[in-house]
C-alpha cells in the first residue's frame, strides 16, 4: 500500500451457472459473457490505514459508471445504504463489464461542488474517485478511492493573552475555491474563493475540506466577537491531509503548520461522521 488513503469497494456478481458445462472446474469458466443482464451486489467497506473502521449511515451514496458488455458508453447507477440491511441496493449488468466510482453521489468523476457549510461534518466534502475503471467479470471486485481534496485541521493551542479562559470563538471558516475539475491525478479549484464553515471537534480542533490550492487559505473567526484573520501561504494540495496550531492574542492570530501527511494522512475519521 502507498502512502494514499484508500476505502476499498468490493462487488461481487450473482453468475449464472451454464447447465451443459457443469463439469467445468472453476468459477470463471462458468460465466455467461455477454449474456442477459445480471444482478451485482456490492459490498463497501470503509476502512482506515490506521485499523480505524467506520461504517457507513443509512442514506449514504456513491456513483458507479458501469459500462456493460457491448456497450461503447456508461450508464450511472446510484447506490444508496440501508442501514436496516448494512446492504446497497443491487443493480444489473451484462458482464463482462467496467466500473468506476465517485463519492459523494453529487459528484461526477471530472467535477465536483464543495459544500460551503461543513459545521455537521465534512463526510459529504469528501471527494473520492477511482483512479482509473476497472473490469468487472463476475468474480470479485475491489475498486480503490482516492482522496481528491485536502483536508485542513486547526487547533487552537495558545490562548495566554486571555489568562487561563479561552475567548469566545466563532464563525470559523476556512476559505477555498468552490469547485474542482478534474482529469486523471490532475484536480483543479475554480470559481471565485469563498468561505467553508468548519467542523469543531473536542480539543478546540476545526476542520475543513478545502480545493487544492497554490496560494494557500485564509482562516476567518470572531474572537469574543471580533473579527480577525490569519492566512497560510502554504500550498495545499490533492490528496493531503494539513494540520496548523492557530495562537490567539488581542491583537493577531498567528497560524503555525504542524504537520503534512500524504494520505493516509486522514488518519482519525471519526469527525467524517
Amino acid at each position: 500500500m502507498t502512502t494514499r488513503h484508500y476505502r476499498w469497494i468490493k462487488g461481487f456478481a450473482l453468475a449464472a451457472l451454464v447447465p451443459l458445462f457443469a463439469a467445468c472446474s472453476s468459477e470463471e469458466d462458468s460465466l455467461v459473457q455477454g449474456g442477459g443482464a445480471q444482478p451485482v451486489q456490492i459490498d463497501i467497506t470503509r476502512a482506515t490505514t490506521d485499523g480505524n473502521d467506520w461504517t457507513w449511515e443509512n442514506g449514504d451514496q456513491l456513483k458507479l459508471y458501469v459500462t456493460s458488455y457491448g456497450s461503447d458508453a456508461p450508464t450511472e447507477e446510484t447506490l444508496t445504504y440501508n442501514g436496516s440491511t448494512s446492504t446497497w441496493n443491487r443493480f444489473n449488468v451484462t458482464l463482462p463489464a467496467t466500473v468506476e466510482a465517485c463519492y459523494p453521489a453529487t459528484a461526477t468523476l471530472t467535477s465536483f461542488t464543495i459544500p460551503t457549510n461543513q459545521s455537521a461534518g465534512i463526510a459529504e466534502a469528501d471527494y473520492m474517485t477511482t483512479a482509473s475503471s476497472q473490469q468487472l467479470n463476475g468474480t470479485n471486485l475491489s475498486l480503490a478511492l482516492v482522496h481528491r481534496l485536502c483536508k485542513v485541521a486547526v487547533t487552537i493551542t495558545d490562548w495566554s493573552d486571555y489568562g487561563n479562559t479561552m475567548p469566545a470563538i466563532s464563525d470559523f471558516k476556512i476559505t477555498s475555491y468552490p469547485n474542482v475539475t478534474r482529469s486523471e491525478d490532475s484536480v483543479i479549484g475554480t470559481g471565485d474563493v469563498t468561505d467553508v464553515i468548519a467542523y469543531y471537534t473536542e480539543g478546540s480542533t476545526y476542520t475543513a475540506i478545502i480545493a487544492p490550492s497554490s496560494n494557500g487559505f485564509t482562516l476567518k473567526l470572531k474572537v469574543n466577537g471580533m473579527d480577525m484573520t490569519a492566512t497560510s501561504n502554504q500550498e495545499v494540495t490533492s490528496g493531503n491531509a494539513y494540520s496548523f496550531n492557530l495562537t490567539v492574542t488581542d491583537k493577531e492570530l498567528t497560524l503555525t503548520p504542524a504537520s503534512t501527511n500524504v494520505l493516509p494522512g486522514w488518519d482519525d475519521e471519526t469527525d467524517l461522521n
